[in-house]
């Protein structure tokens, strides 16, 4: 029997018609651990918990599937450890490394995470962990999805005629910069903020939000599958069913570079490809 829990209205409901509330699931292989971090939970307002899984393993499943906006992660697990398992995950979520060791802290701020609780940690550091988290992902937040259908006030409400179309992008690394085609790019993501346009061999970092890359690729036949991707047509090698009426989305690149849809996305992708 898996040990993954989903709460019962998840299949039934868009949660993410809630902008306001943070989604998150948790992930430690100790039950004193996780009956603690759940009880604390239980204290926060304006969060969604979804789920937790028990080890390395059910955490990428849970993930993946369910696209939470907030893990708050064990790192060390059976299985496989909440390090290695970030870079297994389709989906990128904002992470909290949750931990009794604290000689991890460097790696976790490597990996971009938003914050490092060290074991045993009260109540109120758990908060000011998720207030934080919460600000990054309101940041992050598209203007559609904003609260009751309002564009959010740091993100431009882009219209189609607003926006130029984009011939060329520019990459800047240092002094470096790189001139980047449309038509060579498989997939624009957006995590932390930042934006990362893949091109089959690496990511090129680009300093315009996904919101008007959206707007300025649609006549290069790019489309907005998920609030964090932004994808070339011409480069999708496969289309396949997903979980809970989304797609996954397989891309023309070696890796076969598997990009999953919320549900609007599919419905888009669908009405677009006439599938």
């Amino acid at each position: 029997m898996s040990n993954l829990l989903v709460t019962n209205n998840l299949k039934d409901k868009a949660i993410k018609d809630m902008p306001d509330k943070i989604r998150i699931i948790f992930a430690d292989d100790e039950k004193p651990a996780r009956d603690k971090l759940a009880h604390q939970l239980s204290l926060i307002t304006d969060i969604e918990v979804l789920g937790f899984a028990t080890t390395g393993k059910e955490a990428v499943k849970l993930i993946n599937e369910l696209e939470p906006d907030l893990v708050l992660l064990d790192i060390q697990m059976p299985e496989i450890s909440g390090m290695e398992l970030l870079s297994l995950l389709d989906y990128k979520p904002l992470i909290i490394f949750t931990t009794a060791y604290d000689q991890f802290a460097i790696q976790a701020f490597e990996q971009s995470s938003t914050d490092y609780l060290l074991k045993p940690f009260p109540l109120g550091r758990l908060k000011d962990a998720i207030d934080k988290a919460k600000k990054q992902f309101l940041a992050n937040l598209p203007a559609e999805d904003s609260q009751q259908g309002q564009p959010a006030q740091q993100t431009p409400n882009y219209q189609l005629n607003d926006v130029a179309p984009i011939k060329r992008l520019v990459s800047k690394n240092g002094e470096r910069m790189t001139i980047l085609s449309p038509s060579d790019l498989l997939f624009i993501k957006s995590a932390q903020g930042n934006c990362l346009a893949w091109d089959g061999k690496e990511n090129h970092y680009l300093s315009e939000k996904l919101d008007f890359l959206e707007q300025s690729l649609a006549p290069a036949d790019f489309v907005r599958i998920h609030r964090s991707y932004l994808i070339n047509i011409d480069k999708i090698k496969e289309i396949q069913r997903w979980f809970n009426g989304k797609l996954m989305v397989i891309m023309n690149d070696e890796n076969k570079t598997e990009l999953s849809t919320s549900r609007a996305g599919a419905d888009k992708l669908k009405q677009l490809l006439g599938l």
